[in-house]
């Protein structure tokens, strides 16, 4: 533990270790008839899981070791560059997958990678430079470039990614908030916030139905509620002890994404309540001491950074397991650290990698 201590928040350390772990134990359950259906192995998606957490665990390397101060200097072009390929979603090369466009086609491959996944971390190094610069040494100003900055990175993904948007939304307001957010701005911030929410989503029936649904899961099990009606169909199956290791009956056919966005309901059913809570208390864990770390950093970018990081990890998990458990709207966030492993995997590897380094002491770096 002394050796861990030297380098990082040994707690925080061990909560990402362990979610690390979990994931790939769940992803080579949930995935195995998938691949042996699609690919006819039973593996591929383990085996792809596995190579995605080695790039993931390299970048969390590098991350740890640049300074803060390079990924300060290049917070405005990564922001612009995730704007620019979230826009391009709205082309030809946007991917349609379960009704949402997504993913984004590299030209001349088959490679395709969600651009929010870019956007989202963007977002907070380059509103941090921006909450710096007006509000370092006590000053108080600059709520228009601020505001702009997190009303366009959350209205650029929200037609096509809901869940997206929030975690964004959430991880940069809560960052303007502790940079010494007044009444004012608040009032102003939730004004135009209501007024986003009435056009996108109150407007839109569609939209409305997909975010009441979860109210009722299962008066429409074979339409908008299948996705809900089968995960808490395979929570209410594993009980407390669960049904056991790769035993769950929901991952055939049935339970769409199970390795994905619904992995939190594979882990009830095979190993019970007893599996959740463990899971929800590692993420408790890790919230916690994402919030310590920002709190006993001296600079404020360096705070700024700290809680934007642990806001959007813990609210995507928070958000992931809640639609799962029924007690908010299906979204399409995978769970992280857990779900099968992609750019969302290495990014938040990525971002770890830079808390791990903050979580080392209170200081700039």
């Amino acid at each position: 533990m002394e050796r861990i201590r030297k380098y990082a928040d040994p707690p925080l350390f061990i909560a990402i270790a362990l979610l690390l772990v979990i994931g790939v134990f769940m992803v080579a359950s949930s995935s195995f008839t998938t691949g042996l259906t699609k690919y006819g192995d039973g593996t591929y998606f383990f085996k792809r899981h596995l190579i995605f957490l080695v790039v993931g665990l390299a970048a969390g390397g590098v991350c740890y070791v640049v300074p803060l101060k390079a990924f300060q200097r290049f917070a405005f072009p990564a922001w612009a560059l995730g704007m620019v390929l979230c826009a391009a979603l709205y082309t030809s090369l946007g991917v349609n997958v379960n009704g949402a466009t997504r993913w984004l086609l590299i030209p001349g491959t088959h490679i395709q990678f969600m651009p929010s996944d870019i956007l989202k971390y963007a977002s907070i190094f380059y509103t941090a430079n921006l909450l710096v610069l007006h509000r370092g040494n006590r000053r108080k100003g600059g709520f228009l470039p601020i505001v702009t900055v997190i009303g366009l990175s959350v209205v650029i993904v929200m037609k096509e990614d809901f869940s997206s948007a929030m975690v964004i939304a959430i991880s940069l307001l809560g960052m303007f908030f502790i940079s010494g957010m007044n009444f004012a701005e608040l009032v102003s911030i939730l004004s135009m916030g209501l007024a986003v929410m009435y056009f996108f989503v109150f407007r839109v029936p569609y939209r409305m139905k997909r975010l009441t649904s979860f109210l009722h899961p299962f008066d429409d099990i074979g339409n908008t509620d299948w996705q809900l009606a089968n995960s808490l169909y395979a929570m209410g199956t594993g009980s407390v002890k669960g049904i056991g290791y790769f035993r769950s009956h929901e991952v055939f056919n049935r339970l769409p994404e199970a390795y994905n966005d619904f992995i939190f309901a594979v882990i009830g059913e095979e190993f019970g309540f007893i599996g959740t809570t463990i899971v929800i208390g590692l993420f408790a864990l890790f919230v916690q001491r994402g919030f310590l770390t920002a709190l006993k950093q001296k600079g404020l970018y360096e705070k700024l950074i700290a809680t934007g990081i642990f806001l959007s990890i813990g609210f995507q998990a928070f958000f992931n397991m809640g639609v799962a458990a029924g007690i908010l709207p299906v979204t399409g966030l995978t769970l992280p650290y857990i779900s099968f492993g992609g750019t969302a995997l290495v990014f938040v590897m990525a971002m770890s990698g830079i808390l791990l380094r903050l979580s080392r002491k209170g200081e700039s770096h």
